[in-house]
């Protein structure tokens, strides 16, 4: 069965009204697997006659409830009575009886209550048969009706179709449960790094505790060893100048440079030397660069994570950028990208003029959210549209919204709604983990978790868009005065060797689909 069927029998139903014609065989799949409820006619028929004096069921249960409580009062006044002086005074006889008439009413309010309850439970199943049968359309001698897995799963082909129609629906099911898995398991580690970490970096609140643990999370080595890596990289770069955010993003960097999946377990003998190139890095960048203390830490890090086949680092096309712009972040951003033809400057100025032209000042935002987009595939010609429904989405949730749209924006293999579709899966998945983060703060970490998306052109399009875990992140800090705060807004973690260097899933050795009409001019 391919998903655009599958889509279509389900949508039907939902609509109640189904006119094509599927196999047995997939309406067994469908209901094997949750997605369907289906009832044989007679079953139907016999739940709709019991359905059928549901009005008068409940009248009859309103009534008796009416004379249960009248019944409870006159067994409260007459238990008063029993207890009163008065009732002392009257002779053996007549207090026999009084209670024997209590003993009575109570047995008899019990008896009622005891119906009311039964018969409110009676109701209550009817009224769940109701329901489900009432959703139920006529189908080849069966009634169908979506289960509530069935309505979420028809709500995701209807975001995905443009993509999985002609893929076989069970693949699509396997790939949706895996990503959903893969989510579920990030924010599962991330607080498992953040609980390792609170009682380590006490100075780091809880929402700098979880910008790092994410990142940490979705590398692919023993958890234990990169909490680790990163305490002891962190406790190195103690000295540095910079903040906490910065030393944080540093470390994080550090962190990632050899703890990829290929080794058993993390050698931390590197450390040293590279805490000691970071500092000449840093001093250079303070001193030939301008960088201010405060945030030289953090940058020096980034323009380290592109270190080039030759063992040279980017300096030169840092200092080429930080001509351009007055983000040092950006300048970063952009000089660890390998660009043999030389685009980036050009593209990372056309999409600051196309923020202008939206109506933009040049601010931290707009600087980022270029840096983020020219390091993409995407010009602006291709990411107009998709840009603009990120942004009214996500201005529901971020009082700047430019950079998480841009990162979201910059992922090409899906268009705006799956993008914001994934966005809220993570979001779901995370936010039992990390309670007491705020809503915006939340939707932060959920960019972070599903940035790193990509296909590769090997033998065909990957409709699948597995998702990596070598994400790039940004810490959502944004002032409305330009470069106001010190706080990093972007932290990299991954690493490309040779001369593949690139952040998050950008770089030239992958080829990247574009898909789908969220795209546009």
């Amino acid at each position: 069965m391919k998903c655009n069927d599958a889509r279509t029998f389900m949508s039907q139903i939902a609509g109640k009204s189904v006119t094509i014609q599927v196999q047995q065989s997939d309406v067994n799949f469908l209901s094997t697997n949750g997605y369907l409820s289906v009832m044989p006619k007679g079953d139907y028929d016999q739940a709709a006659a019991e359905v059928a004096n549901l009005t008068q069921m409940n009248d009859a249960l309103q009534n008796e409830m009416v004379q249960e409580r009248i019944a409870r009062a006159a067994l409260t006044k007459d238990e008063r009575k029993t207890h009163s002086i008065l009732f002392h005074l009257e002779g053996r006889d007549e207090k026999e009886a009084e209670v024997a008439k209590v003993e009575n009413e109570r047995g008899a309010v019990a008896r009622e209550d005891a119906d009311i309850v039964e018969r409110d439970s009676r109701i209550k199943e009817l009224i769940q048969k109701k329901s489900a049968i009432d959703r139920m359309v006529p189908y080849d001698g069966l009634y169908l009706s979506l289960t509530g897995l069935g309505v979420l799963t028809l709500n995701d082909l209807n975001v995905r179709n443009y993509r999985v129609s002609d893929s076989d629906f069970s693949d699509f099911i396997e790939e949706r449960m895996e990503t959903l898995g893969e989510l579920h398991s990030i924010a599962e580690r991330g607080s498992y790094q953040v609980s390792n970490l609170r009682t380590r970096v006490l100075e780091a609140d809880f929402s700098q505790l979880w910008n790092v643990s994410i990142g940490l999370a979705k590398l692919r080595a023993d958890q234990s060893q990169i909490s680790q890596r990163f305490l002891l990289a962190l406790s190195i770069l103690h000295h540095f100048d910079s903040t906490l955010d910065n030393k944080m993003m540093a470390a994080e960097i550090i962190t990632s440079l050899t703890a990829n999946s290929s080794q058993s377990s993390i050698d931390n003998s590197d450390l040293q030397n590279l805490t000691k190139t970071l500092q000449s890095l840093d001093h250079d960048l303070r001193h030939h660069a301008k960088v201010p203390k405060q945030i030289s830490t953090g940058v020096a890090a980034l323009v380290m994570f592109g270190r080039r086949y030759d063992g040279t680092y980017p300096t030169d096309r840092f200092l080429e950028f930080s001509r351009m712009t007055r983000s040092y972040e950006s300048a970063a951003i952009l000089s660890v990208m390998n660009d043999p033809s030389n685009q980036l400057p050009s593209k990372f100025q056309a999409f600051r003029s196309m923020f202008g032209l939206w109506g933009y000042q040049t601010s931290d935002d707009t600087e980022l959210a270029s840096a983020f987009l020219s390091i993409s595939d995407l010009g602006p010609d291709d990411v107009r549209l998709k840009m603009s429904i990120i942004v009214t989405a996500l201005k529901n949730y971020l009082e700047y919204p430019l950079v998480a749209a841009a990162i979201l924006t910059s992922i090409p293999t899906l268009e705006a709604n799956e993008t914001l579709d994934l966005m809220e899966k993570a979001y779901s998945q995370l936010w039992s983990f990390a309670i007491g983060l705020e809503r915006s703060e939340l939707v932060s970490l959920s960019v972070r978790m599903i940035h790193g998306i990509k296909n590769e052109l090997v033998e065909k399009l990957d409709p699948t868009a597995k998702i990596l875990k070598t994400p790039v992140q940004f810490t959502h800090a944004p002032s409305n005065i330009f470069f106001g705060y010190y706080a990093p807004l972007i932290i990299v973690h991954s690493i490309y060797y040779s001369t593949f260097s690139g952040i998050g899933g950008f770089h030239p050795a992958h080829v990247h689909g574009v898909g789908g009409g969220g795209f546009g001019g």
